[in-house]
């Protein structure tokens, strides 16, 4: 059904209900058109809304499959006649689905013998491909109209001046496809940890080191994407943001000069100088980015998701609780969020349960506050993170610090101990790296609480030299993942003293396990 959910979403927005379209498509009153609105409407989302439904109208689940077998193909075949032209689709988006229409229907007419029409098509075609460079398709046209210059018209001033454009093409190609597999060899290390692995800085530089010349000479579109891509990866690993910001204001000033909206790269270049002017402590010109380069992310597509996490970083790390909250809320409630990627709503589940602590300790007003966060449960939710539970030095660690914040904000301390003999364990087997030094110099001051009795001043007193150590590395200069401070930590410290007493709270005794002779 997933499949089904996603197409009629997607025609959905061409609004090919209300242009008519749709009852050219499939049958008004029929089995295709009741489940297709069931779908539109959201109150099917999976099979077994659908099965009740249709169970309800008294069709059995042998038709059914049959049903959405054939709406499926139905949907399929439309895409021809649908025109996918939102209001935020950048003009070089607009020109990818209509020039691979006309491809489509050239080597349709091409097949038919309809040779003159074709032709006369696929040149001018060529023009706009090789105006927005698409170099896969441009290829393509060249290769059949050289071809169709050789064999069919035997016109060799034709065939030598794209004989000599394909060639050219094909060098251009054979760049871009490099610069595409360098950065996907990188990625796929990086996918689902937020970990630090600096020896994929060293293969990245190996890389941009082999690519930079092509890029000299070549200003081609998807080279440079990638090309720059690999680049930043270099600064990226070594969390150098003053670097990182010059790579990204250089490649933003590349792609909006050429003569089309660039869209995807210009996403993630803004992306990353947002994630620089969060760590550097520019907040002001993170919101300012945030705010110009709204344009580009297409709403509950995965990279706005991504947008709303620096939004909502940049509200914790300024101190904007509150504004978190609602961002919160926000997302959470978006339509199918849950059905969105697990890196998604695994970090959504990560800042409720921090936004919780906030509010117990008074930070955000608990009248305010109403919906899912209301009923957050710390073990319910530490059972549903199963992605980034594995990415030990990485989210993880914010995961393991919230459990003890949760128990502090309770006041149970016995509890609080416990976790907190876990996390000295994990800190030792994990957290022995320099890109690790600020998560481990704060577990440290928290393994200190119950040493000190969970007293405010003797806590205080028993850390300070653990956290004149944190402020020895700032953020700005960690080489930590920029996601893994949900709230700096000097502020974290801070929040968490202030919730403690005054007094000494003595933990119970363990009980022994021992035999007795």
């Amino acid at each position: 059904m997933r499949d089904l959910v996603e197409l009629v979403g997607l025609l959905d927005k061409t609004k090919i209900k209300s242009s008519g379209v749709l009852r050219w498509i499939i049958e008004p009153d029929s089995k295709m058109e009741q489940l297709y609105t069931a779908i539109a409407e959201k109150k099917v989302q999976t099979d077994e809304d659908a099965s009740e439904i249709f169970s309800d109208a008294g069709h059995n689940g042998t038709s059914l499959t049959s049903v959405k077998s054939k709406l499926k193909e139905r949907l399929l075949d439309s895409f021809f006649l649908l025109h996918f032209k939102e209001a935020n689709f950048t003009s070089r988006q607009k020109a990818f689905y209509e020039c691979y229409k006309k491809w489509a229907t050239v080597m349709t007419l091409l097949s038919r013998n309809a040779k003159v029409v074709g032709i006369d098509l696929l040149e001018r075609l060529l023009r706009h491909t090789t105006h927005f460079e698409f170099t896969e398709l441009t290829l393509d046209i060249l290769r059949v109209l050289r071809l169709q210059y050789s064999i069919v018209d035997g016109d060799i001033k034709k065939y030598e001046a794209v004989k000599v454009q394909y060639e050219e093409y094909e060098a251009i190609w054979m760049m871009e496809n490099k610069a595409e597999k360098y950065y996907s060899e990188l990625m796929v290390q990086f996918t689902n940890s937020k970990s630090t692995q600096l020896e994929v800085v060293e293969q990245a530089k190996g890389y941009y080191a082999e690519l930079a010349p092509f890029m000299e000479k070549c200003n081609s579109f998807k080279l440079h994407m990638f090309g720059r891509l690999v680049e930043m990866m270099i600064y990226n690993g070594e969390n150098d943001y003053v670097n990182t910001a010059r790579l990204c204001e250089d490649a933003i000033r590349f792609f909006d000069q050429k003569d089309y909206d660039s869209g995807l790269p210009l996403q993630v270049f803004y992306y990353n100088l947002i994630v620089c002017y969060l760590q550097l402590r520019e907040f002001e010109k993170g919101q300012a980015v945030i705010n110009r380069c709204g344009y580009y992310f297409e709403e509950g597509t995965f990279n706005w998701f991504k947008l709303q996490e620096l939004f909502f970083l940049l509200a914790t790390h300024s101190g904007h609780y509150e504004e978190a909250y609602w961002l919160y809320e926000k997302v959470v409630n978006y339509p199918r969020f849950e059905e969105k990627a697990v890196q998604i709503t695994e970090m959504w589940k990560i800042y409720q349960a921090y936004l919780f602590f906030l509010i117990k300790i008074g930070k955000i007003p608990p009248g305010i506050v109403s919906g899912k966060i209301s009923k957050f449960r710390i073990t319910k939710f530490l059972n549903e993170i199963s992605l980034f539970s594995k990415d030990k030095r990485g989210m993880n660690i914010s995961v393991l610090i919230v459990q003890i914040l949760h128990a502090l904000a309770e006041k149970n301390y016995d509890q609080t101990a416990e976790r907190i003999e876990t996390i000295e364990k994990y800190c030792s087997r994990y957290l022995r790296d320099n890109d690790t030094f600020r998560s481990n110099c704060f577990i440290k001051m928290l393994l200190q609480i119950p040493l000190a009795s969970f007293h405010r001043e003797a806590v205080a007193r028993k850390t300070d030299r653990y956290y004149k150590m944190l402020e020895s590395v700032p953020l700005e200069a960690a080489r930590q993942a920029h996601e893994i401070e949900i709230v700096p930590y000097e502020v974290l410290w801070a929040i968490t003293v202030e919730a403690l007493d005054l007094k000494i709270h003595k933990l119970k005794p363990k009980k022994s396990s021992a035999k007795t002779a």
